[in-house]
């Protein structure tokens, strides 16, 4: 799958990006999810959220261990 992605920053700047995502199924059930994004831009539009007073956005990737 292919999406664009994109929003309004808090400075008033925009945020655009193309996300990919590959999904494994086994019997009609995804077993497995990769997703690729252009992580550049993404944690450029993060700075500019965390400037604006959200804290959230410089929190630590969220996984599974």
């Amino acid at each position: 799958m292919r999406s664009r992605v994109s929003g309004e920053l808090p400075d008033g700047g925009r945020y655009e990006n193309t996300v990919f995502q590959f999904l494994t199924l086994v019997w009609g059930r995804v077993t497995d999810v990769e997703t690729m994004e252009d992580l550049q831009v993404l944690e450029r539009a993060l700075d500019v959220v965390e400037a604006a007073g959200v804290s959230e956005a410089a929190a630590a990737p969220i996984t599974d261990a």
